[in-house]
């Protein structure tokens, strides 16, 4: 697959640009993943994913073929949600379509505790620092391995595992404070 997606830069490179929407197709879905993960919201996810793919199109010429393009192209998403939320300056928000009411107390009961505790998660990873929040959802969510990790952030793996223990050890602090595993 590496060496395909090679020949297929290369000849976007040498001018045949509709061979872009291959790499745009393959992965879309991985890149509105991650920024959705990060960002939490559908609507800046849906539009930042268009704009690292606009990116990645413009700088296709600084790619260097030393990674694959899935590791590029989550470095600049990764990169682009962490600019937007400076910029933003606020905290993830949660989106959720309100689901059909359940008339058996007991499942609605279970399905309210169950939002708090995602909720109460969500927001615990979104005030992580970036560089753990990274990790974490690259390995949690879009269930990276370490080596893959350490590609898209550009780090070695011992850094990674290293960010993750740290990580998880904050998350677990902040979510113990609200009473998360009570």
């Amino acid at each position: 697959m590496k060496n395909e997606e090679f020949d297929i830069i290369r000849r976007i490179l040498a001018g045949n640009t509709q061979e872009y929407e291959w790499l745009v197709r393959n992965y879309q879905a991985a890149v509105y993943n991650v920024l959705y993960q990060i960002l939490q919201q559908h609507e800046d996810a849906e539009e930042l994913a268009q704009y690292v793919f606009v990116k990645a199109y413009e700088k296709l010429n600084t790619f260097n073929f030393q990674s694959k393009f899935f590791s590029w192209i989550y470095r600049i998403a990764i990169n682009t949600a962490v600019s937007h939320q400076k910029k933003a300056q606020r905290f993830m928000r949660l989106e959720r379509m309100p689901e059909e009411p359940d008339h058996n107390e007991s499942n609605n009961e279970r399905r309210i505790i169950n939002e708090e505790r995602d909720a109460i998660l969500k927001q615990a990873i979104g005030e992580l620092k970036e560089n753990y929040r990274a990790v974490i959802v690259l390995h949690y969510f879009e269930q990276l391995s370490y080596a893959e990790i350490a590609d898209v952030l550009e780090l070695p793996e011992k850094k990674v595992k290293s960010r993750l223990f740290d990580g998880r050890k904050i998350l677990k602090t902040m979510l113990e404070k609200n009473d998360y595993f009570g």
